[in-house]
């Protein structure tokens, strides 16, 4: 039914109603005779009536108001899942790796440290990015000569094996460990004594 009085509108956008319209057309000029009918295949059948009617008082709720408080928490789980299905596709961002399922991160540190952090966990810090600034060669590990990244200072560097088996209890770990959505207790004290917290 619903088809059919799109059919009969003249103000509809529907592309593929447009499409049958051209065609419904194009077969009069033909000198086709064309009926459009409506069969209610549902009616006297038991629970046919049944399902049409609850169909039917689902769309005359939606005519009346709606709670702002349900709207809203619908609206932001749809954004959300929209939210976490294009992040889901971020695999090369070095956050991903940290924070795989959005979600609030906890903030209960002093400013300092949260700077620290955040900087750690979206892989730029002055340490490892300042270069880009000024057109320099990317800086390299003073221990080992490799490549410096946050990765590197935090899990790969053996030259900071001992120390890192000091405070995580563990010198083979990921990222995730260190800096998830709650970051390791050490963390900061392991920064310092390699010296580089105040360079972050």
């Amino acid at each position: 039914m619903s088809l059919l009085e799109s059919l009969r509108s003249s103000s509809t956008r529907n592309p593929l109603i447009k499409e049958v319209k051209d065609f419904y057309r194009h077969l009069l000029s033909k000198g086709a005779r064309i009926l459009f009918s409506w069969v209610p295949s549902h009616v006297g059948i038991t629970g046919n009536e049944l399902a049409d009617k609850s169909a039917k008082s689902a769309t005359e709720f939606l005519t009346r108001p709606l709670v702002y408080a349900d709207v809203r928490s619908a609206v932001n789980q749809w954004c959300h899942c929209q939210w976490q299905e294009k992040w889901n596709m971020e695999t090369n961002n070095k956050l991903h790796v940290i924070k795989p399922v959005l979600s609030h991160w906890v903030t209960k540190l002093n400013r300092r440290c949260d700077v620290v952090l955040t900087r750690l966990r979206i892989g730029h810090t002055r340490l490892t990015h300042k270069y880009l600034l000024f057109a320099e060669s990317p800086p390299t590990c003073s221990h080992c000569g490799d490549i410096l990244t946050v990765k590197h200072i935090l899990t790969d560097c053996v030259a900071v094996d001992r120390r890192r088996l000091r405070y995580f209890c563990s010198s083979s770990f990921d990222l995730s460990f260190l800096l998830g959505q709650i970051p390791h207790f050490n963390l900061f004290m392991y920064l310092k004594d390699i010296g580089v917290f105040h360079d972050i």
